[in-house]
């Protein structure tokens, strides 16, 4: 069985130039998922991963939330509405967002280790 690399969030935001949104830094993240389709996410993404996306709309958190994620990327410089991030906020899942495309984002996450 193969183990997962856990990577801190807090190293993620200087990796794809991130600015956190929520005060959930901390998190630890055993790995990415990068859709924009929520019920592949539903379908797919594991515990504890990194959703990159470019959805801002508030179902993206009821699928975090669901499926357990620990933080959410937002790419393309998009930023979801006060309530969004308040929401997330209360369920506990960090909110980052970064100017880089989705592309972009995912060759730096990957050079970093963030793999599975």
């Amino acid at each position: 069985m193969k183990t997962a690399k856990v990577v801190k969030l807090s190293s993620v935001l200087d990796t794809v130039s991130a600015e956190p949104l929520t005060n959930e830094a901390e998190a630890d993240l055993t790995g990415c998922y990068i859709s924009d389709l929520l019920s592949d996410v539903l379908a797919r993404a594991q515990p504890g991963v990194l959703w990159v996306t470019i959805q801002t709309h508030r179902n993206v958190i009821s699928v975090a939330a669901t499926k357990d994620i620990a933080a959410v990327l937002f790419t393309c410089d998009r930023r979801p509405e006060p309530g969004i991030i308040a929401e997330a906020e209360d369920q506990g899942i960090a909110l980052l967002r970064t100017s880089l495309t989705t592309f972009e984002a995912a060759g730096r996450l990957w050079e970093s280790g963030l793999r599975e």
